[in-house]
This record gives C-alpha cells, structure tokens and sequence, in this order.
C-alpha cells in the first residue's frame, strides 16, 4: 500500500486561473509547437508555436476590450473544434471574461436563448451558418452588440471578421500597451 500524500503545498502555489497558466506556459516554451492543425492551402498540417498563439490571442483579447466587454461579462462560441475556437476562448480567458458555449448542431431558438440568458455581449461565430441563427434572432439578442466569424468578412457594422478583431485589437495594444496584463 502507498503512503498517503497530505502534502497540498501544490494548492497554494498553482496559478489563480487558466489565462494565467497560459501565459506562463508561453513565456516559459515560445518556440516549442503548441498546436498542429489541418491547413487550408492544401498542405496537410499547419503548426502554431507557443509564441504565435500568444500573439494571436492577446491581439484577439484586446479586441474584445476595445469593443467593450469587462471583466465576468459572457462571450459566445458557436462553432465545431478547429483553432480558432481555441484562440477565442484562450482569448475570452485573457480579457476577463467568460465562455460561453454554444454546438454548431443547436437549432437557432436555442442558439438565441443560450445567448439571451447568458447575456452574452460578443459571439464568435464560425460560419454563415451560425450567422444566419443570429441574425433570424437578432431581436431577441438585446445585449449581444458584435458577432465575430471565422470564416467571412462580415458587414463591417454588427458581424465583422477576425481579422477585423484582431486589427481592432492591435490599436488597442498601441494606445493600452498593458491591457491585457
């Protein structure tokens, strides 16, 4: 029979949260591979190093700051498993906020009320698909003020593009160098 460990030193030492333990995990491995996913261009595999999803998230969690969401405010997720729906809630963790997520399967009444009872202020969304669930629904979304898709351009006004966020975030680096901090 093992010894009983009753050693929980462990405990206080851990991280306060998962935004921070990523971080330490980019700061403490930039070049090593943090994930390998199916690339677009034909090629098989694309890889991200720990540094480029640093970069990556933090310009996409300042983006949410810049569009306003605070601390403990919900940001959706409507979107299948594919990288971007894990730079989004690393990025969601980064600013403060919480997740809130939604399978690309749910039918759009669902969609709305999930969105609608979690108050969510953003939505990252992954494709036309899920869009149109918001849009047919947008009456009885009053406090989501963004979508953000994945996959498209957006109109420039409520839906814009992740590009668009992270280049919104960018700015905000410019002006609040410690924002995500």
């Amino acid at each position: 029979m093992s010894p009983i460990n009753t050693d929980t030193s462990f405990i206080e030492n851990r991280a306060p949260n998962v935004a921070v333990q990523f971080r330490d995990r980019v700061r403490q491995s930039p070049d090593r591979e943090a994930y390998r996913y199916p690339s677009a261009d034909g090629q098989p595999w694309t890889s991200m190093t720990w540094k480029e999803t640093g970069d990556r998230v933090e310009k996409l969690a300042a983006g949410l700051l810049a569009l306003g969401v605070q601390s403990e405010q919900r940001v959706g997720i409507a979107s299948g498993t594919r990288v971007e729906w894990i730079l989004a809630d690393l990025a969601v963790m980064c600013a403060g906020a919480a997740t809130t997520t939604v399978y690309p399967s749910t039918i759009a009444a669902d969609v709305a009320y999930i969105l609608s009872d979690s108050e969510s202020r953003v939505v990252f969304a992954e494709d036309e698909e899920q869009l149109t669930k918001l849009q047919e629904h947008r009456s009885e979304l009053p406090h989501l003020e963004k979508v953000v898709l994945f996959e498209g351009s957006g109109d420039g006004d409520w839906v814009i593009s992740l590009d668009d966020l992270s280049a919104l975030g960018e700015k905000h680096l410019a002006d609040n160098a410690d924002a995500v901090q």
